[in-house]
C-alpha cells in the first residue's frame, strides 16, 4: 500500500497533522546526513529506518480513516510521497537492493544509486504543528492512563481545554525562566499589571503557583518552542482529531472551554485544565 500511495503524486492543502509529518521528515533528514557525513551509520539507519518510521506509523494512524476521501486523499498522498520517498533515498547506500526494489515499485526512472540525497529545507520546519500533534499525543496517552487505571470501558470523554487567562500566565512564566529561574513573587507582580488578572489575583496566584516549579525545570528548548509556538487554540485542535480519539477509545469524545457555561462536567474537572494539558473525565 505504501508504495502505491508512492506512485500517486497528486496535491492537496495540507492539514495540520501533514504539516506534522513533514515537519518530522526535515528533522530525520537533517539528523541522517549529519550522521553520515561523520560516518556515524549506526546513528543513521536508527533514524532513516527506526524513528522516522515511528513518526510514519503515528501519521497512517491519525489519518487511517481520511486517506481515500476526495478531500483528503490528494494531501495524504502527497505527505506518502514525500517521506517514502526521502526514506529509501537514505536507506539506499545500507540496503541498496531491497531499496532498487521499493523504487522501481514506487514507479521512480533511473537507479536509486545514482539518485540525489534529500535536502534539509528549514522553511518547512512546522514548530506550531509539531506542538499542536504533540498535545494529541499526549491527551492520548493520558486518557489511555485513566482508562488502564479505573479499568473502566468508557462510554463518553470529555475534554476541557484552559481558560484564556491561564494562557496568560503560562506564557508570561515561560517568557521570564528563559534567562532566569522565574519566582513566584515577580510573576506575580507583573501579572497584576493586567487589569483582567487583577480581577482575579487569588485564583490567578493559586494557579501561577502551580506551574513555577514546572516551568522552571522545563527544558530550554522546549520553553523555545512553546513561546514560539504561543497560544494554542487546544478546543480546535482537539475538535479537530475527535474522531481519531473516537476510533482509539471507542468511546464518544466531547471538547469543551473551561470557562463554558454550557460544558457537561458533572465531576467540577474543567478547573484543572492547564495550557498543554487538558482536564479529562471519562463517564
Amino acid at each position: 500500500e505504501a508504495t502505491q500511495m508512492g506512485r500517486d503524486t497528486t496535491d492537496g492543502p495540507l492539514a495540520m497533522v501533514d504539516r506534522w509529518m513533514l515537519s518530522r521528515l526535515q528533522e530525520h533528514i537533517k539528523t541522517v546526513t549529519e550522521a553520515m557525513d561523520r560516518l556515524m551509520v549506526r546513528r543513521a539507519v536508527h533514524s532513516a529506518l527506526y524513528l522516522l518510521d515511528q513518526d510514519f506509523q503515528w501519521y497512517l494512524r491519525r489519518v487511517a480513516e481520511e486517506k481515500e476521501t476526495p478531500e483528503r486523499k490528494g494531501a495524504v498522498a502527497k505527505v506518502f510521497n514525500e517521506v517514502l520517498d526521502a526514506q529509501v533515498r537514505m536507506l539506499a547506500p545500507v540496503t541498496p537492493h531491497i531499496c532498487e526494489e521499493v523504487w522501481e515499485m514506487m514507479g521512480r526512472s533511473g537507479l536509486i544509486s545514482l539518485a540525489s540525497w534529500p535536502t534539509y529545507d528549514e522553511a518547512r520546519v512546522d514548530v506550531e504543528a509539531e506542538e499542536n500533534e504533540a498535545l494529541i499525543k499526549s491527551v492520548l496517552e493520558d486518557t489511555l492512563n485513566i482508562v488502564k487505571a479505573t479499568g473502566i470501558t468508557p462510554k463518553r470523554i470529555n475534554y476541557y481545554v484552559a481558560a484564556p487567562w491561564k494562557w496568560k500566565v503560562y506564557l508570561e512564566a515561560l517568557e521570564k525562566s528563559i534567562s532566569t529561574r522565574v519566582t513566584l513573587s515577580v510573576l506575580m507582580k507583573d501579572l497584576m499589571k493586567d487589569p483582567d488578572l487583577k480581577k482575579i489575583a487569588e485564583i490567578a496566584t493559586k494557579f501561577a503557583g502551580q506551574i513555577v516549579d514546572e516551568i522552571n525545570q522545563m527544558p530550554n528548548d522546549k520553553k523555545g518552542r512553546q513561546l514560539q509556538t504561543g497560544v494554542v487554540d487546544e478546543s480546535q485542535t482537539l475538535r479537530e482529531a475527535e474522531g481519531f480519539f473516537e476510533r482509539e477509545l471507542n468511546a464518544e469524545v466531547f471538547t469543551y472551554q473551561e470557562e463554558d457555561p454550557q460544558r457537561h462536567d458533572p465531576k467540577k474537572r474543567a478547573g484543572l485544565a492547564r495550557p498543554y494539558r487538558p482536564a479529562i473525565y471519562v463517564e
